[in-house]
Order: C-alpha cells, then sequence, then structure tokens
C-alpha cells in the first residue's frame, strides 16, 4: 500500500513539473493609447499605438516607444501630452513623449535601471514645473499617463511600471506609483482601455473573426505560452492593433478608448534591443 501511495505521488509529481508553467495576462486601463508587453522566451515583445489626444479634441500622432539603453525599451501609454485648454489666456504643453525622447537620445549606453530612474526624474520635473503655475482644476489627483520599461538587469527581465497622478492642487508635485516585477515568458500585459485585445484573446464577436484568424493570432492560441518567441508575439500585437484601429474597434470602444496608427514594434533580449515601426 505505502509503495503504491508513493508511486502514485511520484507520478503526480512528474506530471505536475511536465506541465505548462502558469501564465498571467494583466490589463491596466487608459483611455489614450494602447500598450503591449510580452516576456518572450528568448526576450521581450513590445507593441504601441501612436495616438495623442489634443486639448480641442483632435487625435495627432506622437512616438511612444523608444530604445532604452543597449537592453531595454520604454513605452508610454495614457494622456503624453498635456496642453492648457483651447481659448484660454496661456497655451502651454508638457509633452511626455518628447522628454523621453530627448533623454533616450542623449543617454544610448545607460543600463535599464539608471535609464528608468533618470527619464521619470526628467518627466516628473517637468510635469513640477508645468504645474507650478497652474490649478490642475477639476482633474487635479486623477490618472494621466503609464511609464513602462521593460529589459534586463543584471541578466534578469524586468519590468518596471510608473503611474502617474496629475498634483492635487497648483504647486503641490504629481503623485506616482511604481512597481516592478520579474516576468515569467508567457506572461502579457495590456495597457489600454480599447476591448479589441480580449476579442483576440477569448472573444466571440462575429466582427472581429478575421482579426482572431492572423496568422500570428492564430499561433498564440494553439502554442504553449511559455515557448512563444518575441516574433511570434509581434503577430498577435498586431493583429489586436490592427482591430483596435479598425471600423469595428472604434465602434466597440465608442469614447472610452482612443487608438490609432502608426504602430511601432520592439524586441529587447539580454544582449540588445530594436525598434521597428509597421
Amino acid at each position: 500500500m505505502q509503495k503504491t501511495a508513493f508511486l502514485f505521488v511520484l507520478v503526480a509529481f512528474l506530471w505536475s513539473s511536465a506541465r505548462e508553467a502558469p501564465t498571467s495576462t494583466h490589463r491596466v486601463p487608459a483611455r489614450v493609447g494602447l500598450v503591449l508587453i510580452a516576456s518572450a522566451q528568448d526576450g521581450f515583445a513590445l507593441a504601441a499605438d501612436g495616438s495623442s489626444l489634443n486639448a480641442d479634441g483632435r487625435v495627432s500622432q506622437e512616438q511612444k516607444l523608444f530604445q532604452l539603453g543597449k537592453r531595454g525599451a520604454l513605452a508610454l501609454t495614457g494622456a503624453v501630452s498635456i496642453q492648457d485648454p483651447v481659448g484660454g489666456q496661456v497655451r502651454g504643453e508638457m509633452n511626455v513623449a518628447r522628454i523621453a525622447a530627448a533623454w533616450v537620445a542623449a543617454h544610448g549606453d545607460a543600463d535599464l535601471e539608471t535609464a528608468n530612474r533618470e527619464v521619470n526624474a526628467a518627466i516628473a520635473a517637468e510635469l513640477s514645473k508645468f504645474f507650478s503655475a497652474r490649478d490642475p482644476g477639476a482633474a487635479a489627483g486623477t490618472f494621466k499617463f503609464r511609464v513602462m520599461a521593460a529589459g534586463y538587469s543584471a541578466g534578469k527581465p524586468l519590468l518596471i511600471v510608473t503611474t502617474y497622478f496629475l498634483p492635487g492642487t497648483k504647486r503641490k508635485p504629481a503623485r506616482t506609483e511604481q512597481t516592478s516585477v520579474a516576468p515569467k515568458p508567457g506572461d502579457l500585459w495590456i495597457f489600454g482601455s480599447s476591448a479589441a485585445p480580449a476579442e483576440i484573446l477569448s472573444g466571440k464577436n462575429a466582427a472581429f473573426r478575421t482579426f482572431r484568424e492572423e496568422p500570428g493570432a492564430a499561433r498564440f492560441h494553439s502554442a504553449q505560452k511559455s515557448s512563444l518567441t518575441a516574433t511570434d508575439y509581434f503577430g498577435l500585437f498586431r493583429a489586436m492593433l490592427q482591430a483596435a484601429e479598425s471600423a469595428e474597434g472604434r465602434k466597440l470602444d465608442g469614447k472610452l478608448a482612443i487608438v490609432a496608427a502608426p504602430n511601432q514594434f520592439a524586441t529587447v533580449t539580454p544582449t540588445a534591443g530594436d525598434i521597428s515601426a509597421h
């Protein structure tokens, strides 16, 4: 009896060890933008749309994905351009994307954690300067944007997310929350409020069938998540972004989400990073 019980425990242990390690999909809302980040077995895959909302309600284009040092990438989501109201006595702008772009262009050799810290310091300083002469009004204390740094630190994968909230009153600093996680292969993050990515992952809406049948999306559904490569995730991300930017996606989201091309994609491995536009 004892031998039988031991054999059963051994078989159960071997079976559980052979199973795929559990993975997680995280959804983090933001009305403006759609950023997708996945931890693959060979590195990170990232994608970002190019939308930016202006004070007059128009949607313009902004780069929101950057190479960060040699082993990292930086992505932005939310209101990356903070502008004074149209018709106000003063028309100023605090542009998070341009601040980030200027910093990464001047510090190509920075390590991930140093780059993340310094980029956020530059953004926080400009945000404080902007609101030193402005009252945030009814938007005081509300979420505004996020800065995501993904890459490798000491050879290990790392994702750092910094969330910014508007100051509570004039001349007060913005509140920030920062979290960091060591992702495992197969973990997926969706930063944005568009419902289209969920339709690609597990939806039944017939209007999105063509997007779900894209080779990249089909590959994602048929494979073990921990075995997917960064290139595999590109196909999934392309289908998600195209679905969100399609007429079907805009109809589904209404005013809850703003997603617009051009889209950018990035890979980050323990030895290198690469950014490309599509």
